[in-house]
């Protein structure tokens, strides 16, 4: 079994890398205080995961911090488990290494709203890993919590299929909306589970009133 220290080390390693990587790839400095106020929880919490001092860490943190921790991070495009986290896959995750966190390539992409699917509202440049095709960016003209504020725009590749934990844009037949939701795999069925806590999860069905436009391959967050 892996010695308790050790995961207090692995965490304390890789999630800073995570804070320093999500920093560089927004252009944006992002710190422990932003990342603790968007898990609502505790400032001192994610000052203990990453103090610089190994006798101040927590070494015992709760596994539903560390979910919390996890889930945001992958919600914001970054290719991290829990097992990387706690350094259960290797010794040391080099966080620069994951395909979504290097930027190679710079693509103008149109930019729609979320709000509706017809309203362009003009072009954005970003940084992705590789070129795209066809690609949409859709900026979020309203908050959802607890992760994105106004302002985040998501880039979704359309002609991706999505995968098990994969983040999808919908849009229903009836309505001109666009949803980000997250596309799981239970037994026999799909399920489109929602980013906030108000609406309901959805069981993907042929006779389902709604399409799946994409997988979002990256977010541009505001925190």
């Amino acid at each position: 079994m892996k010695d308790i220290n050790n995961f207090s080390t692995s965490i304390h390693s890789v999630l800073k890398g995570l804070i320093e990587a999500k920093s560089n790839r927004d252009n944006v400095k992002f710190t422990g205080y932003q990342l603790a106020s968007a898990l609502d929880m505790p400032r001192s919490i994610i000052t203990k995961l990453t103090h610089p001092d190994v006798s101040k860490r927590i070494v015992n943190p709760k596994i539903e911090t560390l979910l919390k921790i996890v889930e945001y991070f992958k919600s914001d495009g970054f290719d991290i488990t829990i097992d990387d986290l706690l350094g259960m896959n290797s010794p040391s995750i080099d966080i620069q290494s994951q395909p979504l966190i290097i930027n190679k390539e710079i693509q103008t992409i149109s930019l729609y709203s979320l709000s509706n699917a017809k309203k362009r509202l003009g072009s954005v440049e970003v940084k992705l890993p590789y070129a795209i095709k066809n690609a949409h960016a859709f900026y979020l003209e309203e908050d959802v919590e607890p992760f994105f504020k106004v302002g985040s725009i998501f880039i979704v590749n359309l002609n991706c299929n999505p995968s098990n934990n994969d983040l999808i844009a919908i849009k229903y037949n009836s309505s001109e909306k666009i949803q980000i939701r997250k596309y799981c795999k239970r037994k026999n069925k799909i399920i489109l589970l929602a980013l906030n806590n108000q609406d309901e999860e959805l069981v993907l069905m042929p006779t389902q009133v709604c399409s799946i436009l994409g997988v979002v391959i990256q977010i541009n967050a505001k925190t």
